[in-house]
């Protein structure tokens, strides 16, 4: 017979027992639960960066110190950076006066209806390169015509920032900010348009600027569960990942590059009526979720109404612009046969800021890490020194032939040099980029014996007399303002037959580029000019007609009086005459191809 003292213990002890199964079978429970758990993050309350900075200090760090931070913020005396100390600026007749009265910043200039009117600074779009400024006007807020140069210091119109040829609209890029800059610059934009009368009755942002939640997403759930008892503890035995929260790594290639592709690639909704929806509600779009379900990223073919938006590509389909990054990956075999997506080489936590980029992805290890088998001989793929510019993957798979706000970028497309491409549509290729004095002739040859006829000039090409000449130097004068302005920046930068400096035969190609009537190919022609000559006569691209050909008549007496030397080298494509000038008929050729230039019109 057990004794009441036996039996209470063992009732005890089977009550423990039974209450631990009980536990374990909850949390076994809420294990399996969790397993599957994915809550829907659209409906998850936004909290702003700085409810991240208590758990994730580092990549705080990094990220308010970043372009990406501060693209949108309030004008502070801390945040404005151009020169309001009353400067003037003059641009078609009209002068405007940048100020300041205490903290407040103002910019006398025309107004959006065209009348000269002071407007307060608001708000400043951009840190790096350039600075724009918005202004408040009732419940609209507008970017203002005028801006500030950064890295060179100087006010300039608008109009020297994009794509287009010179227009007589002080104003063309005085804009909306409510139903433009806000969806890609801050996060979770909604316009908040009045559909009855058009007008921004309710805009409002989650954040002003690129914050963690752009990419992140709606964090209150996150912070709300991790900060509860047991639950980072009970989420890790049942998963590696946190359903609460978008991390992009962790995503399928889709999902993953879809995260920087929702601003990195130009999109139309999926349904044009519902721009409409979109100007009124906001941006469907929360990160993690299928983008294709909102939008389709814009392409060669994309039109709105009679509206096309082929300009903005090459006849092949590239992107001519930086913001189409996503449309060039797309295009790629790394990641439509492959696994490459954005992260495979950018690291928003820890890449230098310029890129969001490590060094060492800055060179080949971005795809030697996946095609180890060429880094194993380098030199047996390129043809070329392991060490020279002609074994960089980027050279010659992703040149500079994107432009973006006054620079010469890298396509996103990973492509082959093709020369024969080159003279059928105006779209550069690496080869002759990284050798400005050959001809697509040259180099088509070298292709061709290395990799294969599929690299041999097509029979019309090959006929025309412009295979024969200068590659980048016909491309400089040809019907594409973007391949002139690749052209312009190949010229003004060291490449395979050395330094700018020693490329003097440039020099009278890049003072006749100084007329083009597009001012970013000017701007570009004026830089490369000034690097191979080692002059400057003071040329500023959006002066006046009669300015700009002013210094050009400076430019040309100088390079007519200069001894040519000796031991200067001029390749045999490179149509001069012996006096080191453009022969009469060739001038008169490209000026002839550049009146047939293509109506290539790309405000943002």
């Amino acid at each position: 017979m057990v004794s009441k003292s036996a039996a209470l213990k063992i009732g005890v002890l089977l009550g423990c027992i039974l209450l631990a199964g009980l536990v374990w079978w909850v949390w076994q429970r809420q294990v399996d639960e969790l397993r599957t758990y994915a809550p829907d993050l659209s409906q998850v309350a936004y909290v702003g960066s700085e409810s991240c900075r208590a758990c994730h200090q580092d990549q705080f760090a990094h990220w308010s110190q970043s372009h990406h931070h501060k693209m949108t913020q309030p004008a502070t005396p801390e945040t404005v950076v151009g020169d309001f100390n009353n400067a003037t600026y003059t641009y078609q007749g009209v002068t405007s006066r940048m100020f300041r009265q205490g903290d407040e910043f103002f910019m006398e200039t025309l107004d959006p209806s065209g009348r000269m009117g002071v407007a307060k600074i608001v708000r400043t779009i951009g840190s790096r390169r350039f600075q724009q400024y918005v202004t408040q006007v009732g419940t609209t807020f507008y970017r203002l015509p005028i801006a500030w140069n950064i890295e060179k210091k100087y006010w300039f119109n608008l109009q020297g920032l994009f794509l287009h040829p010179d227009l007589p609209d002080f104003s063309r890029h005085t804009s909306v900010w409510n139903n433009n800059c806000i969806f890609c610059h801050n996060v979770k934009g909604r316009p908040g348009m009045d559909l009855k009368t058009g007008q921004f009755t309710n805009t409002s942002v989650e954040e002003l600027g690129i914050g963690c939640e752009a990419c992140h997403g709606p964090g209150k759930l996150h912070v709300e569960k991790n900060q509860s008892f047991g639950w980072t503890w009970l989420r890790r035995q049942a998963r590696a990942d946190d359903p609460t929260i978008v991390n992009q790594a962790k995503r399928d290639k889709h999902t993953n590059t879809q995260v920087c592709g929702h601003c990195h690639g130009q999109r139309l909704p999926v349904e044009i009526n519902n721009i409409r929806e979109i100007m009124a509600k906001g941006d469907p779009y929360t990160p993690g979720e299928d983008l294709s379900k909102y939008y389709r990223p814009l392409d060669i073919t994309a039109k709105v109404g009679n509206y096309s938006f082929a300009p903005r590509f090459y006849p092949d389909g590239t992107p001519r612009l930086t913001a189409y990054e996503y449309q060039g990956l797309l295009m790629s075999k790394c990641h439509t046969e492959g696994n490459m997506t954005c992260v495979s080489c950018h690291d928003v936590h820890k890449g230098r800021q310029q890129s969001l980029m490590h060094d060492e992805m800055r060179g080949n290890k971005s795809c030697t890490q996946c095609h180890a088998s060429i880094a194993a001989n380098l030199e047996a793929h390129t043809h070329h020194r392991a060490d020279s510019s002609g074994s960089a993957c980027y050279e010659c798979h992703r040149p500079r032939i994107s432009f973006g706000l006054l620079t010469a970028k890298r396509t996103h497309r990973i492509l082959n040099p093709e020369p024969d491409k080159s003279l059928s549509t105006n779209m550069p290729n690496g080869c002759n980029m990284c050798h400005p004095g050959e001809s697509a002739d040259w180099a088509a040859r070298y292709m061709t014996q290395w990799y294969g006829s599929r690299y041999a000039l097509s029979a019309a090409n090959a006929a025309r007399p412009e295979a024969r000449i200068a590659e980048i130097v016909r491309e400089l004068f040809s019907r594409d303002p973007s391949a002139r302005i690749t052209a312009a920046w190949a010229l003004g930068t060291s490449g395979a037959d050395g330094r700018a400096r020693d490329r003097k035969w440039a020099i009278p190609f890049l003072i006749e580029a100084l007329r083009d009537r597009y001012p970013a190919v000017r701007y570009f022609a004026y830089d490369a000019l000034r690097s191979v000559s080692g002059e400057d006569f003071g040329f500023f691209y959006l002066a006046d007609e009669r300015d700009r050909e002013a210094v050009i008549a400076r430019y040309a007496a100088w390079w007519r009086t200069l001894p040519k030397g000796a031991d200067w080298v001029r390749p045999a494509s490179v149509p001069l005459d012996t006096n080191w000038q453009i022969p009469a008929a060739r001038l008169a050729a490209f000026r002839a191809e550049l009146g047939k230039t293509e109506a290539i019109d790309i405000g943002e």
